[in-house]
């Protein structure tokens, strides 16, 4: 496997620097013969510890280094957690204030923007009003619709759902980039089929507030989490090139029937990276993302909107079909990359640091959002599912939807990684006058394969799950889950079920690592997914 050679600007002596080279390229296995393509001029220091790694992150969004097609550090934990904490910095920018205006500028960090207002609001006591740079990616919701209608462009935002009206005056947002969380969920259906397909259980709940598995999640104020996903780029114009929003299509690709995709259903991947860019690189060059976020109601709770990226948000309620505006504050987001040197992606998950107890030496503020430590009695046992389903896909709730989630983390943060956290908060504080909402998040880990082994054209045509090129692994070998995101199966990491994500109307051709793709209809071929409307007819 090739991997970027990320060197020390400690070097003093070119003699040093070239056997430092000529021992990092047998120890990260770059071949001998491409040696001679890394320009020691331009290689900077190797992040190598959590010590290292707050020092080492960009925060200038004109810098090659600030959005990278691939990581730029060592391929090793420690490296991957750096990038993780970049690819956050990345994402979290406000985005082109073009945007949503221009729509070609979505998914654009505004260049214009210095650290020292990164995340800083205006008035502290009000939402941001700024929408960070995945803010403006697709929605997936967006992109597989009913009777596979074309989707729109590229950073044309959704339209405001009919009926939906705010009787709460939620003035200084910009027009058109409000969050509309309808039906949007982590495993989110489309709306002509009306079940989960991602893991094929009735969908007897709304989905928008559904996680992968066990149900809802409510906090400690009783409100209901919303979920979104988001597309980047590079994998928009995939899917749209290729026709993907349609499942006739997608067979199409995943069994190379038209002799031109040999490769089958395989998602752009980032350029491999030697050394850092000199300028930044275009969104095509980047790869796949996927962003995967959690959102907790914070209207009314001014006070604590200057420990969240807030959001003014559409919520339409699942109870009473309602819709109505709400300041949103984000407590649990993935990132998802593909990239030459991970073709079975990298993961990245964060949370917001006052979810759940997790060593605090003090109570957050306003207490943990998703955990109650003085709670007893039977409903307090940790991270109990809130729904249960029989073999005939029957599913009943366990509890009322305003009822809240006690929940634990169950995969403890290394030490390695706490240090990690609290340098970066320490960088981010420093760098913004102790202002910034995001020195209030945390990673929790990364999850990496550190021998991938594809096909020479991965995945390949009719490639079947489970889909899998090496070994996965993650800061302290543990578990990778995100606790607002997949509370009720800490138990797994995330390669557990995506590796099982099939393209729609089948149950076995992968659809490399991503489950947004069973959420197709088929305008061309209606017989690919007449097995879900017999599913529902059976069900009703």
């Amino acid at each position: 496997m090739m991997n970027r050679l990320h060197l020390g600007a400690g070097c003093v002596l070119a003699g040093f620097c070239i056997l430092a080279i000529a021992g990092l390229l047998w120890v990260i296995d770059v071949p001998a013969g491409r040696a001679d393509e890394i320009n020691i001029s331009r290689v900077t220091e190797i992040a190598q510890s959590a010590q290292q790694c707050p020092d080492q992150l960009v925060f200038d969004p004109t810098s090659g280094s600030f959005m990278t097609s691939d990581n730029l550090f060592l391929p090793t934990q420690q490296g991957n957690n750096c990038y993780a904490w970049q690819m956050f910095i990345a994402m979290n920018w406000p985005v082109s204030s073009s945007w949503p205006g221009t729509p070609s500028a979505a998914g654009e960090p505004d260049q214009n923007v210095s650290v020292e207002n990164w995340g800083v609001p205006e008035n502290p006591t009000s939402p941001l009003t700024s929408v960070p740079v995945w803010g403006s990616f697709k929605d997936a919701q967006a992109i597989f619709l009913p009777d596979a209608a074309k989707p729109t462009d590229w950073g044309v935002p959704q339209a405001v759902p009919p009926g939906c009206k705010s009787d709460k005056m939620l003035l200084g947002y910009p027009a058109g980039s409000a969050k509309i969380l309808t039906t949007l969920s982590k495993n989110a259906v489309n709306t002509a089929h009306r079940f989960h397909l991602s893991s094929g259980t009735r969908d007897t709940q709304s989905d928008e507030i559904m996680e992968a598995t066990g149900g809802w999640l409510t906090d400690q104020n009783g409100n209901l989490v919303f979920f979104e996903r988001k597309v980047g780029k590079a994998e928009f114009d995939y899917i749209m090139n290729n026709t993907l929003y349609d499942a006739a299509d997608q067979m199409r690709v995943a069994t190379n029937a038209d002799g031109r995709h040999p490769a089958g259903l395989s998602l752009p991947s980032g350029k491999f990276l030697r050394v850092p860019p000199t300028e930044p690189q275009g969104q095509d060059a980047l790869g796949a993302f996927e962003i995967k976020a959690a959102w907790r109601v914070l209207t009314g709770q001014s006070d604590i909107y200057d420990r969240y990226l807030t959001s003014v948000a559409w919520l339409k309620r699942p109870d009473t079909g309602e819709c109505s505006q709400e300041v949103v504050g984000l407590v649990g987001l993935h990132i998802i990359h593909k990239t030459d040197t991970f073709p079975d992606l990298i993961w990245a998950t964060f949370e917001q640091v006052d979810n759940v107890p997790d060593g605090q030496a003090t109570l957050p503020p306003d207490g943990y959002s998703f955990n109650n430590p003085n709670c007893t009695g039977p409903d307090c046992k940790p991270n109990q599912p809130r729904i249960d389903c029989n073999d005939q896909n029957q599913c009943k709730d366990l509890y009322p939807r305003d009822q809240p989630v006690q929940v634990t983390r169950e995969q403890a943060l290394t030490s390695e990684m706490d240090t990690l956290n609290a340098g970066v908060a320490q960088k981010i504080a420093s760098q913004t006058g102790g202002k910034s909402v995001f020195q209030y998040y945390k990673l929790v880990n990364v999850l990496w394969d550190g021998s991938p082994s594809p096909p020479v054209m991965e995945p390949g045509a009719n490639a079947s799950i489970p889909l899998r090129y090496g070994t996965f692994e993650s800061e302290g070998n543990l578990k990778v889950a995100n606790t607002t995101m997949e509370t009720y199966i800490q138990d797994q990491s995330c390669d557990f079920c995506h590796a099982n994500a099939t393209i729609a109307g089948s149950d076995t051709l992968a659809s490399d690592f991503s489950f947004i793709f069973r959420d197709a209809g088929s305008a061309k071929n209606p017989s690919l997914v007449e097995e879900v409307k017999q599913f529902m007819e059976q069900a009703q």
